[in-house]
């Protein structure tokens, strides 16, 4: 729950009466726990654990410049920091291997951000927040933990998804990774494209085809088929939420809404 700093005596001695010995998380290398996490080719077993580590200036200096210097799409951005604040997912040292950052789901990407602001600033981050009514400064403390609920989903993140066509045909569609994101980023400039590209890479065929043969695929689909599948990866990606956190002025009990991206949950 999101709180504000400021509080009357009454309401302190109630919270050190109920909890006398808080704990306080400490930043620093931090594990994690993925929904999918990624395969060994060899074994073929899935490894979910996750190791992070905090983030330091050289990190900060290093995002900067790469975002200046590449004009670089928030999946792209995603990608570069995690390669670089991501330690270890099971048996896979990220710096040795970095490609098995895009290999993800970007709800195991989300995750891991999560993780590496949790190890970076420990359960808790403060904002400093003027209030729309009265215009005074309020000190708002994000929880983690709490605010930004991780959803599961229903389907086994193991497996194709299903989908059922209007003619009655069946389709096959794997769950889209960071490589897709980064891909549709690149090629698509409007909704209705990044769709017919998505749908491309994440149609799961028995023939092979070419990228170029898959767009046209997912092109000459019905509107109501496309929306159907859209709405089926949408639906299906499950991952931590961004939602607003909301608290009230300590000043003039006026509702405050905080909006925060990742990024600015990171570096704001």
């Amino acid at each position: 729950m999101a709180s504000n700093s400021a509080m009357d005596v009454q309401t302190a001695n109630e919270v050190i009466a109920n909890d006398p010995a808080p704990q306080v998380s400490v930043p620093g290398k931090t594990s994690t726990t993925l929904l999918r996490g990624i395969q060994d080719p060899d074994s073929k077993e899935w490894f979910t654990n996750a190791i992070v580590r905090e983030m330091t200036g050289a990190d900060e200096e290093e995002m900067s410049s790469f975002d200046t210097r590449n004009n670089v799409s928030y999946s792209e951005y995603m990608s570069h920091l995690l390669k670089r604040a991501v330690v270890s997912i099971g048996n896979t040292n990220v710096k040795e291997q970095p490609l098995a950052i895009d290999d993800l789901i970007i709800g195991d990407r989300d995750i891991l951000f999560m993780a590496v602001i949790r190890a970076t600033y420990g359960r808790y981050r403060e904002f400093e927040v003027n209030c729309r009514e009265c215009t005074k400064s309020n000190n708002v403390t994000v929880d983690l933990d709490t605010d930004f609920p991780v959803e599961d989903t229903k389907h086994d993140l193991h497996k194709d998804m299903k989908v059922t066509l209007k003619n009655g045909s069946v389709i096959y569609l794997r769950y889209p990774r960071g490589s897709d994101s980064q891909y549709v980023a690149k090629k698509a400039k409007t909704t209705a494209e990044q769709n017919t590209i998505m749908l491309a890479r994440c149609v799961v065929l028995d023939e092979v085809k070419q990228p170029s043969e898959l767009e046209a695929w997912a092109r000459e689909l019905s509107l109501a088929d496309r929306n159907k599948i859209v709405k089926t990866l949408l639906s299906a990606q499950p991952g931590p939420r961004m939602e607003e956190v909301k608290t009230q002025c300590a000043h003039c009990n006026a509702n405050i809404v905080l909006a925060l991206d990742w990024v600015a949950l990171l570096f704001g």
